[in-house]
Parts: structure tokens; sequence; C-alpha cells
């Protein structure tokens, strides 16, 4: 800046009076070279009027004055030099614009020559996210560190009708030191205000500045209390590694439970990533035991461990991995880590290949549900290793007629812990299954607009298994070792689709008929040879209808011959609305002990099943499902969904299911179950969101859950609290209410509160 104005100065005084130079920024001279790197550039001037005082030593820029220099912007009324003591002094309207974007304001500054060092009184920055800071005065050092007196902060807009109001939430402190270079912004004796009001207190803080992604450092700390351990304190330390990686060591401290000490690990890589998360904690807790009592183990050594990994090794292959176990059935949900019902670890390898497929992987089961509610009641843990499966689909036209050949194979392991005591016998024996599938397949379209579907196989299975039931001997279960089974199955299946398209006014409208017809070889299924592990829950529906096997998995094949038949029926509109249908049944030449009673396909005739599914337009989504009996219509099952958007402020949202079991299934169960949810969402102004949501079981008369809550949201500012009332239902479930209070500030982080009145796990605990 030297330079510059002493030439302005010297022109000045050459011609005797003051200069008006035009509005449009004074360049420096062509003949001038640039300034070499690291060293100061020449300012670039823009002023309404230039004075330059020769006994003084003082040049005068005056009128809508603008300074460029080293990507810094100078803007105010008046800027004087003084070229004796080198120092800018600024009036008026004072704003210096730094090159990170950080916008500082004021009534009166000192500069020196290059803008780096000085101070501004009355001051007020605009920081790169908007958010804003005012103070007394700020003292600038090296162009790196600000500090600022008596200062306030706040990233929340200022009220538009009351300026004078405090914004939602601020920090004020006796001195603010901002650092370019580090990216700190430290406050020193600070006080958080909300709504104006003093909530904390704390001699030092620090954040990163807004141009910070991520920053070592502590995370915003989570307080509450619950029925499980209490009231509890928990802090983080976040750890920012390398741009691939971080990770977050944690502490939280209860009352009831004592200390868990938690941590997470991740890493990406250029084709995969690795997530690790885990905590131990070492506390009593109650245990369940098979017959409904409790146990209370004192201080045991408590734990989860979650891991993740993914890794691509080229565009065929990939490899991953889920480890996902725990200490106990309650830890996770005593710390309120995860509300899971069964853990389930998997590792596998799977390749792409067009349309064929390869993989290979094993699984694990953990099942954390109370004994009578899931499959740890039956004393055993599935463990599948490996499982193995491969599947080729040929091209379209390269088979016979113009078909498709596909193959299938899969070979499983399968394991279980069993004890005779406590567990069901059908239920403890290991299996290995070798199947494959060889079959072809084709789509036909004739010229009179029907479309045929078809498909045949032959499918062979090899069974080899252990501690087999074979009947009581002396009260006990008799097992068999080294049992070998095996079958062959043929099947066939045509489907035969007729679409009739018209135009009803502006709508389109399809009715398409659909009969399919089914056959296989008979095969005995009282062969206990041939174990079922995969084909126990029969969920008979709209969806496999058409098909040739209803039982899922391999383990059991759907024999004889059967024909199913529906109608669809569809309405289309022009703007995107919809409106579909289908009904359909099946009859089987002969009926099949195979299904079940509650599966509605034992007898000849099956249940109805159905759909019906309604947009018209966004502001309705319907989808009811059904199964009807056959012979009364009474509902078996029924699931509807509906979601509605009557205005732009409100959304609702209701679902019902049914479950009526005429008969026992393959378990040897019935079940019934009805069941009602609703919520509903109110945007009721810019800034507040009400909600509310209920479960309640129908066939017991009697809630499962209530909620209520809301939410407030602004550009700096989030504040929600909802309230829930949770019935026992089970053994295993509490009682009572819990509170949930979320606080987010922005650029400081979220703070989550639980609250809870709950009762105990167990009932006469």
């Amino acid at each position: 800046m030297v330079a510059m104005l002493t030439a302005i100065g010297a022109s000045a005084q050459e011609q005797g009076q003051p200069q008006t130079p035009s509005a449009a920024p004074a360049a420096p001279q062509p003949s001038q070279p640039a300034a070499p790197a690291g060293q100061q550039q020449p300012p670039v001037i823009s002023a309404d009027e230039l004075i330059y005082d020769q006994t003084l030593g003082l040049v005068t820029a005056r009128g809508k004055v603008e300074i460029h220099q080293n990507h810094q912007i100078l803007r105010a009324d008046q800027v004087t030099y003084n070229q004796k003591t080198q120092v800018v002094a600024a009036s008026g309207n004072v704003t210096l614009v730094q090159p990170g974007g950080e916008v500082m304001f004021g009534e009166y500054a000192e500069l020196t020559d290059d803008m780096k060092d000085g101070f501004i009184q009355q001051v007020s920055l605009i920081l790169a996210d908007n958010s804003r800071m005012t103070g007394n005065s700020a003292v600038r050092e090296r162009g790196e560190v600000t500090t600022i007196d008596r200062a306030v902060y706040s990233p929340c807009n200022l009220c538009k009708d009351d300026p004078s109001r405090p914004p939602l939430w601020q920090i004020r402190a006796v001195r603010v030191t901002s650092d370019a270079v580090s990216k700190d912004i430290i406050y020193h004796d600070a006080f958080i205000d909300l709504f104006g009001v003093p909530l904390f207190y704390t001699p030092y803080f620090s954040m990163p500045d807004p141009s910070v992604d991520r920053r070592s450092g502590f995370l915003f700390p989570t307080f509450g209390s619950t029925s499980d351990v209490g009231p509890f304190f928990g802090l983080q330390y976040y750890f920012d590694i390398s741009p691939d990686q971080d990770a977050t060591l944690g502490a939280l401290i209860t009352r009831d439970n004592g200390p868990m000490f938690s941590g997470q690990y991740r890493k990406r890589f250029d084709k995969g990533l690795v997530t690790l998360e885990g905590s131990v904690n070492q506390s009593g807790y109650l245990k369940l035991n098979q017959n409904g009592s409790t146990d209370f183990r004192p201080q045991q050594f408590r734990w989860h461990f979650f891991g993740s990994a993914r890794y691509d090794f080229d565009q065929n292959w990939r490899f991953g991995a889920d480890i996902n176990r725990t200490s106990d059935r309650t830890y996770l949900d005593d710390f309120n880590i995860s509300s899971a019902d069964v853990l389930q670890s998997r590792a596998y390898a799977e390749g792409f290949y067009g349309l064929n497929y390869i993989s290979v992987e094993a699984l694990d089961w953990q099942d954390l549900r109370a004994p009578g509610t899931g499959i740890g009641s039956r004393g055993f843990s599935p463990t599948i290793l490996p499982w193995a499966q491969a599947s080729y689909v040929s091209e379209p036209n390269t088979a016979v007629f113009g078909g498709q050949w596909f193959v299938n194979a899969s070979a499983i392991n399968l394991l279980r812990d069993y004890n005779p005591t406590t567990g069901d016998p059908d239920r403890g024996l290991d299996t290995r299954r070798l199947s494959s599938q060889l079959g072809w397949q084709r789509e036909i379209y004739t010229g009179a607009g029907i479309v045929l579907s078809a498909r045949a196989y032959m499918r062979g299975d090899l069974y080899q298994s252990s501690e087999v039931p074979d009947g009581v001997e002396d009260g006990e279960v008799r097992l068999r070792d080294n049992v070998v089974g095996g079958r062959l199955f043929p099947a066939v299946n045509v489907t035969a689709r007729y679409p009739f398209v018209g135009q009803l006014g502006s709508y389109q409208q399809m009715i398409e008929p659909i009969v399919s017809f089914s056959a296989s070889t008979s095969i005995d299924s009282s062969n206990k040879d041939i174990p079922n592990n995969d084909s126990a829950d029969i969920e008979f529906d709209e969806i496999n209808l058409f098909s040739e096997n209803r039982f899922p998995g391999l383990d059991r094949v759907e024999t004889g011959e059967h024909v199913s038949y529906g109608l669809r029926y569809g309405l289309y509109g022009a703007d995107g609305s919809s409106a579909t249908a289908f009904f359909g049944q099946s009859y089987r030449f002969q009926e099949d002990d195979d299904f079940s009673e509650a599966s509605g396909l034992r007898d000849k005739f099956s249940d109805y099943v159905g759909r019906v599914t309604l947009h018209p337009g966004p502001y309705l989504n319907l989808d009811w499902r059904f199964r009807l009996d056959k012979d009364n219509f009474y509902s078996r099952r029924q699931y509807v969904q509906a979601s509605t958007a009557p205005a732009d402020w409100l959304n609702l949202n209701v679902n019902y299911s049914l479950l009526d079991d005429e008969g026992e299934d393959a378990e040897g169960n019935s079940f019934n179950q009805q069941q009602l949810g609703a919520g509903a969402s109110a945007k009721i102004s810019d800034y507040w969101t009400l909600s509310t949501g209920m479960t309640y079981d129908i066939e017991g008369m009697r809630p499962y859950r209530y909620s209520l809550g809301a939410q407030y949201a602004d550009e700096c500012f989030i504040f929600g609290v909802t309230a829930q009332r949770q019935f026992t239902t089970a053994e295993d479930q509490k009682e009572g209410y819990s509170f949930f209070v979320t606080l987010s500030l922005k650029n400081l982080g979220e703070v989550p509160l639980k609250f809870s009145s709950e009762q105990s796990r167990t009932p006469g605990t």
C-alpha cells in the first residue's frame, strides 16, 4: 500500500489540488512488474476523492473507498494513510473482507499498511457459514489471530420485528480468540444463553471455525435417567485420524450399573470399508430362565461387539462380514445400544457374472428374546457353516424351443446346539444338504395377445443328518445318527395371461385373467430322513399363488397337480394416478397334508387371496392385502396401510393387521392377533411440528404404545420432545413412561436426553 498511496500523493502534489479519480479501480501501471510470490502486492484503490498532505505525510481517500490487497478488501467512508507511522486509519461503515470469506464490520479501525495487524472498534463479524459475532473491539495480529473483547456469538437470525431481542441461543464470553491457522475459536469465561436465559458457564470452551468439516475433540455430553441404569452422564472424544479413518472413545457413568466404556473405529478404502464398535461394563442383571423364574447375576462382565467389513475385489467379486454379539440378553436394551431381538452374524463372498451368481457364506444367530417368545426358548442356536450357492441362466433364445437354460446348485451345513432337557428334539438335529436343479423356461407372446410362460425343471436333494428323533423309549426321545435321505423332484408350470387394454375416458384400463397349471411327482412327506429346516413358515398370498411350489426354501416340495386362477384389474391416469386390484384362488387335485391347517393350502380349494392398491393422487396411498377363508369368506389375513396428506402441513397414516389361524401350523402352534396403528404429524407453523402415534391390540382390547411429540426447528436450533407410554404385552417388555428430549445447537452438536419411569422387566420384581 505504501508505493501506491505515495505515487498517488505525488501526482496530487504536482497539480496542487485534490484529485477526483473515476469510480473505476486504479490499476497498477503496466510497466510495474507483478510482486514476487510471498511479497506484499500493490493495492488497487477506488474512491470518490484523494487528498495528499505533504506536510503531515497523510494520504486521505474519501467517499465509497474500496482497497484490494493480498486477497483482502477494505471498505470505508474514509481511509487515511500515515506515511510516517505506516498506519492506515479507516472510519465510517468500515468493512474488512478476509480471503476465507469472513467479513468484519466496525465504525473505526487502525491497520498496518499490509492490513495484517490492527484493531477495530465496535466490531461485528459474519463467519463463513453466515453465523455472527459482535464485540466491543477486535485486535488482529499477523493476519492470523483475532481477539475480540466482550464477544457474543450466535448462528441464529435476529428477530425481524424486534432486532434488539437476543437470538434463540448465543454464547457470551469475556474474550474470544479466532486463530485462522489452527482454525480454532476459543471462548474464555463463557455463558451459553437459551432464549436470553443463561444455562451453562464454562471458563474455557473451544470449537472449530465453520470452515472445518471435522476435528478431533470432545463431543457434546449426553445425560438423562432410565429405569435400567438410573441417572447417567456420557462423554465421548472424537479422533480425526486421517481423511479416510476416524475413531471415537467414550464413557457412560451410571448410578445403578457403574461405568460403561465404548469405542468405535471406521476406515474407508478405495474398494471397501471397515466399521468396529463395542463396549464393556461390569454390573449385575436379571436372568430370565426357561421356566419363567429369574436369577440375579451380580457383577458380571458384560459387553457387546458390532463389526462390519466390505471389500470389492474387482467388478465381479466382493467380500463382506458382519459380526454382532453381546454378553447377555438384556445388555443392549439396558444401555440403549440397540433394540434388536435377534443378532445375526454373517461372512460372505459373492460373484456376479452377467445373469449368473455364486456365493459362499456363513451365518450365526444370537437370540435375545425371552424364553417362550423366540427360538431361544427351544434350547438351540443355529449356525450355518458354510452355505454355498450358484446360479446360471443362459442368454435368451439359446436353449431348445427358443428358451433359456437355468442351473441352480447349493450346499449347506446347518448345526444346532441341543439341550434335551429344555429343547425341542426336532430342533436339535444337524443337517448337511446338497441340492441341484436343471431347468428350462420361456415366455411366448401369441398373435392373439396371450402371454404364455413355461417352466420345467428336475431337482435333486441329498441329506445327511444326525440326532434325528426316532420315537420315545423309556420316556426319553430316541435319536438316530448318520441318517441319509434323498429325492428327485421334477416339476412343470405353465402360466397364461390375457391382458385386455382399453380407454375409459381419460384413463387407461386393463383387465387381465391369469391361469396356471403346475404338476410334479408325488413324494412321501412322512419320510423323516428329510428334515424340515427352511420350509416351516408358510405365507400364502397373491405373490406366490402362481408358483409351482408354495413352500418357502427347499426342504419341503408341493407335489401333485394344482391349478391357480385369478383376475387383475388396473386403471391408470395420465397424471400418475392409479387403482389396481387382484383376486385369485388355487385348486389342488388332491389334498396335501404337508400343508398345515393354518396355511390355507391344505384342502383341494385354497383360501382366496387378493390385493387392492389405490393411488388417486399425491394426497392418498392405500394398500390392502388379504386372505379369505374359502368356505365362508372369513378373514384369515388382513393388512391395510394407508397414508394421506390432505394439506401441505398435515400427514396422516393408519395400518391394520389381522392374523387368524383356523388350525395349527406345522409347528403345532396357532396364532390370533389384531393390531391397529395410527400416526399423524402437523406442521402448525413455520417452526413447530406436532406428531402423535399409537399401537392398539384389538384382540386383547389393550393398548401397546402411545406417543406424543413436538419439535421446533429453525436455521440454528432444533428442539424436540417425545412422551411415550409403553404397556406390558409380554414377560420381556417393560411398562411405564419414557421421555425423549433432543436439543441440537448449530455448530455445537446435539444433546440427546432420555428419562423413563418404566417398571421392571419381569413381573413381581
